[in-house]
């Protein structure tokens, strides 16, 4: 029943929808710091065997020290290897559990163009 209500959410998320949004709450390691997980989660967008397509990678990471138990980060890929999309960033919300583990509770992926739209936006390019 469940794996059949995930194909059926699944098949129902717009052609544009974050691909990897069905992974999700997804948790680290023990020991991990929130930056970690998130390139866990992204891994071969990455890159893959250190090789990258990319000019710059941007990451921030916003939290408050003195209650450490959420933290918003920011990942940036631009200057792609594409004639199309000119950027990726990535924005995710990550948690404490209860086990003291970091977990990724919900991202968005937004696009930017080199042609059409400006700025940034969820549906990809063209």
């Amino acid at each position: 029943m469940k794996n059949a209500l995930l194909l059926l959410l699944a098949c129902s998320l717009p052609a544009w929808a974050y691909t990897d949004e069905g992974r999700l709450p997804y948790t680290g390691q023990a020991g991990q710091l929130p930056l970690q997980v998130v390139t866990d989660f992204l891994g071969h967008r990455l890159g893959q065997e250190g090789r990258f397509e990319y000019a710059t990678l941007k990451i921030e990471q916003h939290s408050r020290p003195e209650a450490f138990d959420h933290a918003r980060i920011s990942v940036v890929r631009e200057g792609l290897l594409d004639d199309s999309v000119r950027g990726n960033r990535w924005r995710f919300d990550v948690n404490r559990a209860s086990d003291g583990r970091w977990r990724i509770d919900s991202v968005r992926e937004d696009f930017a163009c080199y042609r059409g739209r400006e700025g940034w936006g969820v549906r990809p390019c063209q």
